[in-house]
């Protein structure tokens, strides 16, 4: 009896060490996302892009007037949600070694260029089809093709972009309801 105690206590302990190995590793995907996330803006930019949506919110009937008080409320916390939800997909989505040479190109200034081309793009697909869609931020030849890690991104990237709409669509449920009914 002693000996399957201690059997059972050593499979325990080999499967709880296996899953703290796991975890780390899974922290060191999510810090290498945030860095990543830091990299980008992209807090400050869903920040400022928020802030220009409520500038422009129509006031002219008490339905409008309740619905933009309503964003007004809830859009000082659009950016680390966004944040948070784009982090979470993207520590699903992508190997730590990957988002460390998508950390690495976006801090470049080739980087920088293409961020401001997909934030542009964008905010464009928005104001005139009424939505981002697929391919409106980020296209895989956007990358560089000289980089295997960059190009191993790119290839995930679909998969990334289905879970981030997903994690978002979660998150601004409220929002979204409140920004379509118009």
């Amino acid at each position: 009896m002693r000996r399957l105690l201690i059997a059972v206590v050593m499979i325990v302990s080999a499967f709880s060490s296996g899953a703290t190995y796991a975890q780390a590793g899974n922290a060191q995907t999510r810090a290498s996302a945030e860095r990543l996330m830091t990299t980008i803006g992209l807090e400050k930019r869903v920040e400022a892009i928020t802030q220009l949506y409520l500038n422009f919110l129509p006031t002219n009937t008490p339905a409008e007037q309740q619905r933009a008080a309503e964003l007004r409320q809830r859009g000082p916390s659009a950016g680390p949600r966004f944040r948070t939800a784009v982090v979470n997909a993207a520590s699903s989505s992508y190997t730590k070694s990957e988002l460390d040479a998508l950390d690495s190109y976006f801090a470049s200034g080739e980087g920088q260029r293409l961020l401001t081309t997909a934030v542009t793009r964008a905010v464009l697909g928005v104001g005139q089809k009424g939505g981002v869609k697929a391919g409106d931020i980020l296209r895989a030849e956007d990358l560089p093709r000289d980089n295997p890690a960059l190009q191993a991104a790119a290839a995930k990237y679909p998969a990334f972009e289905k879970l981030a709409q997903a994690e978002l669509q979660r998150e601004f449920s409220q929002e979204i309801a409140l920004i379509n009914a118009r």
